[in-house]
């Protein structure tokens, strides 16, 4: 293991600054990929919350009460509701469970508190990520200030001598 690494860390301080912009810019690129993450996670939330009400709204109604059923987000047939107390669920994949409707509502309850979490632990990674980020800035800049500090005092030296 190298001096500059250390329980996986690495000295940003001995770092060139050319380095440093790569690292800033692959931190940059994970946040990017991150944050697209977190929002694929709060469509999945959202659609789970709307499917748990949804069977809660359905296993209310009528057994042969017509019914409108999507096929697509814009087009619907006519249809006669059959049993309200039992849902097809999409467990993944293209794989369907039959289950009563309060099962249903309690697989998708389950399936937001899961994502909640999930939700969580990466707002927690982003908001480290971008941290870094700041961090390398920082240091960049410090290295760049120092950088023009030394030519300055070059440059006064070579016209004192």
């Amino acid at each position: 293991m190298s001096s500059q690494q250390e329980g996986g860390r690495v000295d940003l301080m001995q770092l060139p600054p050319q380095q440093l912009q790569e690292i800033k810019q692959s931190l940059e690129a994970q946040i990017e990929q991150f944050t697209i993450n977190f929002n694929d996670l709060q469509m999945a939330i959202q659609g789970f919350h709307s499917s748990g009400l949804a069977i809660e709204d359905l296993s209310k109604q009528q057994e042969g009460k017509e019914v409108l059923v999507p096929l697509t987000a814009s087009l619907y047939v006519s249809g006669t509701m059959g049993d309200p107390d039992k849902v097809m669920v999409d467990i993944g994949t293209g794989y369907y469970v039959e289950k009563k409707a309060e099962g249903g509502i309690d697989y998708c309850k389950r399936k937001v508190t899961l994502l909640s979490e999930s939700l969580t632990s990466l707002a927690e990674i982003i908001k480290q990520k971008r941290q870094q980020v700041q961090t390398c800035q920082q240091v960049f800049e410090m290295k760049m200030k120092q950088f023009q500090q030394q030519e300055a005092q070059a440059q006064s030296a070579n016209q004192v001598g």
